[in-house]
């Protein structure tokens, strides 16, 4: 499962660096031996000292940092946030699937998840393509564990919710967003990138991006899956693969 979120530098680039930070050495030299062997990064590093990790990010070497999470929450946090700042491409590393380490990751910027127990040479490689594709990658586990949550949020607000009827509109009614940013929310939810919402709303990629911005600060959410979490539980777009009637 992927979901859209803002573009940034190309991680395929020649003199591209990735950092692995924190989690235990064992996972992140494994990680780091995949990543060189992937050939797309011109320097792979791994470090589980925080402040070092602190270092490289604002010396802006890495483009790409993927962190271990919950594992030392706030010290991941912190490194998550200075990344997010600093336009660097962030990957959170989970360790499982449960609700309490989603509950404890869901306000820390991401641009994608990975999971130890899949990770792969594969499945490395098709996270880094989605990251260049401006998808947020979400491995089955984790989404499905996403939708297991939201489904009794739908229930509560009833089928005519779910399928676009009065009690959507109803919500849609009370949306702090406006109609613009209700149609780039919608294309949003679909896993567009900023540059197809440009395409299909007739606007600038600036624009586009204006807009993503001002609905994750209406929204309170720190990235693009929390605010299509939070949109599909008020109602405000209809699940993917329905349509309203």
């Amino acid at each position: 499962m992927s979901t859209q979120r803002h573009s940034a530098r190309r991680i395929d680039a020649p003199d591209g660096i990735a950092l692995v930070a924190l989690g235990s050495k064992l996972v992140r030299c494994g990680l780091a031996t995949m990543l060189r062997d992937l050939g797309v990064f011109r320097e792979v590093l791994d470090s589980g000292d925080f402040d070092h990790s602190m270092e490289l990010l604002h010396a802006g070497r890495p483009e790409l940092l993927v962190v271990s999470a919950p594992v030392e929450q706030d010290k991941a946090e912190k490194l998550a946030r200075t990344a997010a700042d600093h336009g660097v491409r962030v990957l959170l590393l989970l360790r499982t699937a449960c609700d309490q380490a989603l509950e404890r990751v869901a306000a820390m910027p991401a641009d994608g998840y990975l999971l130890e127990g899949e990770l792969t040479p594969e499945t490395l490689r098709s996270t880094l393509t989605d990251l260049e594709s401006g998808l947020v990658p979400v491995p089955q586990p984790v989404a499905r564990r996403l939708l297991a949550k939201l489904r009794p949020a739908f229930a509560k607000t009833g089928t005519a919710a779910l399928d676009g009827g009065a009690a959507a509109d109803g919500d849609r009614a009370g949306s702090p967003l406006t109609s613009r940013e209700q149609q780039t929310l919608t294309l949003m939810a679909e896993g567009l990138s900023n540059k197809q919402i440009a395409r299909r709303l007739g606007i600038s990629e600036h624009g586009a991006k204006r807009h993503v911005a001002n609905i994750l600060a209406k929204l309170n959410c720190s990235n693009r899956t929390l605010a299509t979490a939070v949109a599909l539980r008020r109602g405000l777009v209809s699940p993917p693969g329905r349509r309203p009637r």
